[in-house]
C-alpha cells in the first residue's frame, strides 16, 4: 500500500504539492471563522507538518535515482545545501540522533495541537501542566543532540530541508530499476545500496547521494589541445562547503559555547517554570528569559568568533542559524506582560487602519483574528 502511495505522489508530485500548499492557505485563514475554526486549522497544519516530510523523502530519494525530470525533460540536478549535508551525516552516523531529531520534529509539529486540545477539554490549570512537560521533553532531546552531534550548536530544524520543488518537475519517465529504488522496493540499483553507475556520457553518478563526476580520462580526451586538467579544475572548482567533510560545518564549542548553548536549550523551561510560580501577567519571568537568551547569544558568538580567529570564517549554517535565533527575540514583543501593556493595543490600530482599506483588509482581518491565538497560547508565541 505505501509504494502505491509512494508511487502515486512522484508520478504526480506537482499536483499534490498544490493541494498541499491550499490546505496549508486554508489554515490561515480558518481562525476565527467559526468555533472551534483554530483547533481545525491546527489539526490541518500539523497534518501537512508530518505528510510534508514523508513526501520531501519520497521526492528526494526519486530525484537521486534519476526518475525526476524537470518540464523540458532533463533530470533534475540536486543542489544538497550545507545544511542538509550536516543533518544527513549525523542522522547516517547515529541512529539514535536520527530517532531523536524525528521525536523532537514530531514535538514541534504537534505542540500548538496538544496545547489547544488541552485547554478546550481540561482547562488551564492541565495546560500548563502539559506545556511544561513538552518542554522538558524538548530539552532532554535537545541536550542528546548536543552530546550526539558532538557538542555542536543544536539547529532549529533537526531534519534535511526540502530538495527538491516540485512545481519546476515535468513527466515521469521512470525506468524499472529507477522506480525500484525511488518506491523503496530495493536498497540500490542491483540491490546494492550506495553503488553508482557509469552513464553513456562517461559521467559517473552517486547512487546514494546523486552526485556525478566524469572520469579523469574522459576530461582529458575531450578537451582543447590548450587546454589542461588545472584549467578544467579550475573552472568546476567549488565552494569549499561543497567539499569539505559534512561534519566540520558546524564547528564543536568549546566550554564557553557548550554554556552559551546549555542556556538556549534550557530557556524555555525556565520560563515556563516562571509563569506556573509568579503568573503569566509578571514581569520577572519575561526579563529572565530575556536576559537568558541574551546571555546565550554572547556566549556563542564570543566562542565562534573565537573559533574563526583560529582557523577559518563562520560556516552558513552557524550564520543561518544565529540569524534565525536573532529574529526570535521579536517573539518578546507578542508574549504578556509586554504584549498586553504595549503591543496589543498598537497593532489594533494598525488592524483597524488595515480593515478600511483595499487589499489591506485581509491583513487587518488576520491580524484580528490571531490576536487572541497569540495572547491565550503559549505555543504561539515560545519559539522554543
Amino acid at each position: 500500500m505505501l509504494q502505491k502511495y509512494a508511487r502515486f505522489v512522484v508520478n504526480n508530485a506537482a499536483q499534490v504539492n498544490s493541494i498541499e500548499n491550499g490546505l496549508r492557505m486554508l489554515t490561515y485563514i480558518l481562525p476565527g471563522r467559526f468555533a472551534d475554526s483554530e483547533l481545525a486549522s491546527e489539526a490541518i497544519y500539523t497534518l501537512l507538518s508530518f505528510v510534508g516530510v514523508y513526501h520531501d523523502g519520497l521526492l528526494t530519494r526519486a530525484a537521486k535515482t534519476g526518475l525526476l525530470a524537470d518540464k523540458d525533460g532533463k533530470p533534475i540536478e540536486i543542489e544538497v545545501s550545507p545544511f542538509n549535508r550536516y543533518q544527513t551525516r549525523l542522522s547516517k552516523q547515529s541512529d539514535v540522533y536520527r530517532i531523536t531529531a524525528l521525536m523532537l520534529s514530531g514535538l514541534q509539529f504537534g505542540e500548538k495541537l496538544i496545547e489547544m486540545a488541552i485547554v478546550k477539554k481540561y482547562g488551564e490549570k492541565m495546560r500548563w501542566k502539559v506545556v511544561c512537560w513538552i518542554e522538558v521533553a524538548k530539552v532532554v532531546l535537545r541536550l542528546n543532540l548536543l552530546q550526539l552531534s558532538g557538542r555542536r550548536m543544536v539547529t532549529g530544524s533537526v531534519i534535511p530541508e526540502r530538495l527538491v520543488d516540485p512545481a519546476q518537475l515535468g513527466p515521469v519517465k521512470p525506468t524499472a530499476k529507477a522506480a525500484a529504488t525511488a518506491y523503496g522496493e530495493t536498497e540500490g540499483i542491483d540491490g546494492k545500496a550506495g553503488s553508482g553507475m557509469m552513464q553513456a556520457d562517461g559521467v559517473w553518478k552517486g547512487e546514494r547521494s546523486g552526485l556525478k563526476f566524469r572520469a579523469v580520462r574522459d576530461i582529458l580526451s575531450q578537451t582543447e589541445e590548450s587546454a589542461n586538467l588545472g584549467t578544467y579544475v579550475s573552472t568546476e572548482a567549488r565552494h569549499p562547503e561543497t567539499v569539505s567533510p559534512a561534519l566540520s560545518l558546524v564547528r564543536q564549542y568549546t566550554a564557553l559555547g557548550v554554556a552559551g548553548e546549555l542556556l538556549f536549550i534550557l530557556r524555555p523551561i525556565l520560563y515556563v517554570i516562571g509563569i506556573r510560580r509568579l503568573g503569566k501577567n509578571d514581569w520577572r519571568p519575561w526579563a529572565l528569559s530575556l536576559l537568558v537568551e541574551l546571555a546565550s547569544r554572547q556566549m556563542i558568538r564570543t566562542d565562534l568568533h573565537a573559533a574563526s580567529d583560529r582557523e577559518s570564517p563562520r560556516r552558513t549554517v552557524e550564520k543561518d542559524e544565529l540569524s534565525r535565533r536573532k529574529w526570535l527575540f521579536v517573539y518578546y514583543l507578542l508574549r504578556s506582560p509586554f504584549f498586553d501593556r504595549f503591543t496589543e493595543s498598537r497593532m489594533t490600530r494598525i488592524a483597524d487602519w488595515c480593515s478600511n482599506k483595499p487589499l489591506l483588509n485581509l491583513v487587518g482581518a488576520l491580524i484580528h483574528d490571531y490576536l487572541p491565538l497569540w495572547q491565550q497560547y503559549y505555543f504561539y508565541t515560545s519559539a522554543s
